[in-house]
């Protein structure tokens, strides 16, 4: 596989991050990640933007123009034969001693990666998860509890404790008992044709997607509210569903081993899937005209 290291493209095998890279060290870094559909990136513009807010907050340089890093992603998967996949960018802030404090300034280490989707995953999108509720919640009430930082241990045990119980997204619960979000993805649910979401603050991470479904959910006249959602309302609702830009949309058909609603894809979630794709072709067919006009 090929990755973009420090403006070289390099065999992952032979891409090398120094033993005092920072991110290594304590996490100090971010990242983010999108999708490309048949060679081309998506919502790299949105993605930067909040990789950039992030970088603000670790006083990190911007990661710069977005063009730039769509230019790359779009060589990459060109490269690397991958059409449909997963690009993560991954910036650090490099090789600056081991200390808590930075010894020294040092250029920030900037990786580029591809994965491919999952084998699955058109479905997954048609016939739904499952999904499980987490014995813990994600970080909350700090000022980095919704920006994407590299330590996510969080994230990584709990996806980990859902693949055990035959699930394929966790769901983190406060200690308040409201549901919040899975480990990488935002929640839905739909109460008598109202689309509920827990609102992007306290520690819930807004997605490019989660953005991106609210308003096609307004386009299509459907109520939406951003509120807490408890685990007993959870458990009653009509339809849940989960959204991330890799997946997309995906129903939540099982909880905790119990069916959800009637346990397949709800309507609104399958209207909702059906306007998300039309949106991705609408924009992208954008992109490629502006792309062919700058050449």
């Amino acid at each position: 596989m090929l990755v973009w290291l420090n403006g070289r493209w390099l065999p992952a095998r032979e891409a090398r991050v120094s033993a005092l890279d920072r991110g290594l060290l304590h996490g100090d870094g971010l990242y983010d990640t999108w999708r490309t559909y048949d060679g081309e990136p998506f919502a790299v513009a949105a993605h930067l933007r909040r990789l950039a807010i992030a970088a603000r907050v670790l006083h990190l340089p911007p990661p710069g123009p977005a063009d730039v890093w769509a230019r790359r992603a779009r060589e990459l998967v060109r490269r690397t034969g991958l059409r449909d996949a997963t690009v993560r960018l991954t910036i650090t802030r490099g090789a600056a001693g081991d200390s808590l404090v930075p010894e020294r300034a040092a250029r920030p280490m900037q990786l580029m990666t591809v994965r491919r989707l999952p084998a699955d995953l058109a479905e997954q999108q048609a016939d739904g998860i499952a999904a499980v509720l987490l014995p813990f919640p994600r970080d909350v009430g700090t000022p980095w509890a919704g920006l994407k930082l590299l330590g996510h241990p969080s994230a990584v045990i709990g996806r980990m404790i859902a693949m055990r119980r035959g699930a394929r997204e966790g769901l983190y619960v406060t200690v308040a008992g409201e549901v919040t979000e899975g480990t990488a993805s935002n929640l839905f649910v739909v109460e008598r044709g109202t689309v509920v979401t827990p609102p992007a603050t306290g520690g819930v991470l807004g997605g490019v997607t989660r953005d991106l479904v609210l308003r096609l959910a307004r386009h299509a006249a459907l109520p939406v509210r951003e509120e807490a959602i408890a685990v007993a309302r959870l458990r009653r609702a009509a339809e849940v569903f989960v959204t991330a830009s890799t997946v997309e949309i995906l129903p939540v058909v099982r909880l905790d081993g119990r069916r959800v609603g009637r346990g397949c894809p709800g309507p609104v979630t399958t209207v909702l899937q059906q306007r998300y794709r039309a949106a991705v072709a609408a924009l992208l067919r954008r992109a490629r005209v502006a792309a062919s006009r700058a050449t």
